[in-house]
């Protein structure tokens, strides 16, 4: 189980679970590469606790750090998967964990390098 921290050290952290956590970081990575802000929306259940949800405004500005409990580079990307979760953040509620899809699975799958 990884963390996704918002603006500092200081922040409170959100626990994800690493496979997760790397697709997220990829796709955020993405959007701000391109200079893009948008909503991102992590909901209880993929937080594993509690009810609810929280709602990031996502700023290529505003410092956001992963940790991972794991070596983040033997996570095994699905490209797909990072591709619905790109165009999930073009959409009203933006950035949402959204289910990984088959096509494109981890096997077919470079490994996260980084």
């Amino acid at each position: 189980m990884g963390r996704f921290i918002y603006e500092s050290a200081g922040s409170d952290s959100y626990v994800i679970d690493d496979r997760v956590l790397a697709h997220l970081e990829l796709a955020i990575s993405v959007k701000f590469r391109r200079g893009e802000s948008f909503p991102f929306t992590l909901a209880a259940s993929d937080l594993k606790a509690g009810q609810g949800q929280r709602i990031f405004w996502m700023h290529p500005s505003i410092p956001v750090q992963f940790h991972y409990d794991g070596d983040r580079r033997t996570i095994r990307l699905n490209p797909a998967w990072v591709e619905r979760l790109i165009e999930s953040a073009f959409t009203e509620s933006g950035l949402r964990v959204v289910p990984e899809p088959t096509t494109g699975a981890p096997s077919a799958a470079r490994p996260l390098v980084g």
